[in-house]
């Protein structure tokens, strides 16, 4: 019997081990790898990794995590010397939350992504991607602290250990890099848009150009034009030549924008020059070079100007914004440069910061070197009268005017348009100049110029030489035509019975409309409706041809809208 028992035991215990797991499912541990990706911004003055994002697998629930939970250390090494070490170290995690999307800065109370967030600000702490003109790989290792990560279903986990799987980049992942004839240069192309946009080139400061990754890096002279919001107000692509200095530099520049303007990317009416520091003296090397090209350019704190007064009246009508702050060594140099040439320049302007401050996040009020006038340029400042540098420079073009036109004609007629237009075009060193241009119309359906027609439409036209479009303006007049149609009823080789019935109908109608007491233009309408009911019902029994017909009715219905249009 107490073998029977035992045995009867021992069957239960195994039965309840083998459902063990299905009852206690929820409060599952399991042991895994997880991946995660560095997002980058490109912020003001440099590009940093901003956050750390895990990909759980399914849905966190937000309240288990805390920022003790992780430790985060970094190495960074040169992309163009791997060997070359730049930062070995931790990274401070200053909040963790998660996210119900792959990124950054949208916190929900759960969701399948941990977002391990780093400092926006920080010098030396790990964070820049860049340092010395040089550009690093990142290598971060992610250990977990906590006793297990906790799912909304009940389940847990303890991670084995984590892989770093991308580096995302918003912005600087949509710039692409290559080479014109042993120049090196990195270009963004705004692919939203299928027709010429206007074309920033960034020149870089000095020593930021030691790889081809870091001019559009270091501050963000070369990528804040390519940010969505500006984008979405001044779609245009970007151009960051590297080490780019001297007028045979240059050559290779315009050989590149050449090529962008023939493959039909680049408005060459709207190419807009700027850089900071020494780049700020390419870009007088570029004006001095190709003076009559840019539409506009914006020199900041540039080491550098025109040599002689030959070159200032090379660009003595090229709209130019010059930027230095008093803090900056150049300072003196800038000034002497806008004292000595401004005189011969008649649309040049030279502002002076007091300092160099930026005062939204993440910099929150920070003052920087004196030599960085580029950051509240390209960023923050508005000038009382011209706005923020970025609107300044997008109103530009050398393309000043392009004549209005205003065409008449007549119901049924085409309306003929000018084969030439008015444009006025500025030149660098002369200024505003009247042009005739050739203009080539877009097809005009002739519906638009009907007895149906909208009475008043407009017709693009493309102008030999720009991107902007002309309009013409048409305007149809519908005639009375009752006088025509009683002459042509007259001349019809029709019975007198039939041609007195028309020409009734047309007496009435006149009749009507010389009433000088009284409206009766409804009436007037109602004689001139019987009286294309009457020519359609001649075309049957052959009285009518229906070409007659079709002119008889043409000039009818074209009086018609004469008299409503006088209602």
């Amino acid at each position: 019997m107490l073998k029977r028992i035992v045995v009867l035991f021992l069957l239960v215990c195994f039965f309840l081990l083998l459902n063990v797991p299905s009852a206690f499912a929820s409060e599952e541990v399991t042991e895994t790898m997880l991946p995660f990706i560095l997002k980058n911004e490109n912020f003001a003055f440099h590009e940093r990794t901003d956050a750390l994002i895990i990909d759980a697998g399914k849905e966190v629930d937000g309240s288990t995590l805390d920022t003790s939970d992780f430790d985060v250390h970094v190495t960074t090494t040169r992309k163009v010397d791997p060997d070359y070490v730049g930062y070995d170290g931790p990274r401070e995690v200053i909040d963790v939350y998660t996210s119900e999307v792959n990124d950054s800065g949208s916190p929900t109370d759960s969701g399948r992504y941990i977002v391990v967030d780093f400092p926006d600000v920080g010098w030396e702490d790990g964070g820049s991607t860049i340092a010395d003109g040089y550009t690093f790989d990142l290598e971060y290792t992610l250990t977990y602290k906590g006793d297990e990560i906790t799912f909304v279903d009940g389940s847990s986990l303890v991670p084995e250990g984590f892989t770093q799987d991308d580096i995302v980049s918003p912005v600087l992942d949509k710039y692409q890099y290559a080479n014109y004839e042993g120049l090196d240069y990195s270009y963004f192309y705004n692919e939203d848009v299928d027709e010429p946009l206007p074309l920033v080139v960034f020149f870089h400061g000095g020593g930021q150009g030691n790889d081809i990754y870091t001019p559009i890096r270091f501050s963000n002279g070369g990528t804040v034009w390519a940010n969505p919001e500006n984008q979405e107000k001044y779609p245009s692509h970007v151009l960051a030549p590297r080490n780019a200095t001297t007028p045979e530099d240059m050559h290779k520049v315009k050989g590149v924008i050449d090529d962008m303007i023939a493959e039909g990317k680049v408005d060459p009416n709207r190419v807009y020059i700027t850089g900071f520091s020494m780049g700020g003296g390419s870009t007088w090397t570029f004006m001095k070079t190709y003076p009559d090209f840019a539409a506009a350019a914006a020199p900041l704190c540039p080491a550098g100007g025109p040599d002689d007064v030959a070159d200032a009246e090379a660009v003595a009508y090229l709209p130019v914004w010059s930027f230095v702050d008093e803090g900056d060594f150049l300072y003196d140099a800038v000034v002497e440069i806008d004292e000595t040439y401004g005189p011969y320049m008649n649309d040049s302007l030279l502002t002076i910061l007091p300092e160099n401050r930026l005062d939204e996040p993440p910099y929150n009020g920070h003052v920087f070197d004196g030599h960085a006038v580029w950051l509240p340029v390209y960023n923050e400042y508005e000038h009382p009268e011209r706005g923020m540098l970025i609107d300044w420079l997008f109103s530009k073009s050398k393309i000043r005017d392009i004549s209005d036109v205003e065409v008449n004609t007549v119901s049924g007629v085409a309306p003929s348009l000018p084969e030439t237009i008015t444009v006025d075009v500025n030149y660098s060193a002369t200024g505003i100049a009247s042009e005739e241009r050739a203009v080539d119309w877009e097809e005009v359906d002739s519906d638009y110029y009907g007895n149906d027609g909208p009475g008043v439409f407009e017709v693009e036209g493309t102008v030999e030489g720009a991107i902007e479009k002309v309009t013409a303006t048409v305007t149809v007049e519908y005639r009375n035509r009752i006088a025509d149609l009683k002459e042509t009823v007259a001349d019809l080789d029709i019975v007198r019975g039939n041609k007195n019935a028309l020409m009734a109908k047309l007496n009435k109608a006149e009749d009507f409309l010389s009433d000088s007491k009284h409206d009766k233009s409804a009436q007037a309408i109602k004689q001139l409706d019987n009286f294309i009911k009457q020519v359609n019902n001649f075309v049957k029994p052959g009285k009518l041809t229906e070409e007659q017909a079709e002119e008889l009715i043409e000039a009818a219905e074209e009086s018609v809208r004469h008299i409503m249009n006088k209602i």
